[in-house]
């Protein structure tokens, strides 16, 4: 007989719940798909310490339930942790600055270097600008000083 692959929904929330148990912590915990990609969200007043210092905690929490999803279910899966709003508000903040960083560029006609971020960062502001019909957006260096470009289309080799 065929097992049925447990549902991302159902590993995420066991992996959490399974996670947070021991600290008796009051949060709820929601999933959505969006664009295939899995938001799983958390809300509660006492676990905003799980972000830590520019969300490192919540990214490391992230990569680690990715992984358990991943080898769980034997497949690829895109998945972004959110607490308490923490990552839709940073989304929100990295738009207006990549709208602003091409209306610079398009006004001084040159390139713009955002600060190093992670791999999730730099992909909000690439699909932000990916309509653009004036400026591209690009990485460039290693991890973990990777960053984004933003450049005139015409100027990119400069």
């Amino acid at each position: 007989m065929l097992r049925q692959k447990p549902s991302v929904d159902s590993l995420a929330k066991m992996f959490i719940n399974q996670l947070l148990a021991p600290y008796k912590f009051k949060y709820d915990i929601s999933l959505e798909l969006k664009d295939n990609i899995y938001w799983v969200k958390l809300q509660g007043e006492d676990i905003s310490f799980l972000i830590g210092k520019r969300g490192v905690i919540l990214y490391s929490l992230q990569h680690l339930l990715r992984l358990y999803v991943r080898r769980s279910i034997d497949e690829e899966v895109l998945l972004i942790l959110d607490i308490n709003g923490y990552r839709e508000d940073k989304e929100r903040k990295l738009i207006t600055q990549a709208d602003r960083a091409a209306l610079r560029v398009k006004r001084t006609g040159r390139k713009f270097v955002f600060k190093p971020m992670p791999a999730a960062l730099r992909r909000v502001i690439h699909k932000a600008l990916e309509n653009s019909p004036d400026v591209i957006t690009y990485s460039e260096g290693k991890e973990p000083n990777r960053r984004v470009v933003v450049a005139l289309k015409q100027k990119r080799d400069e």
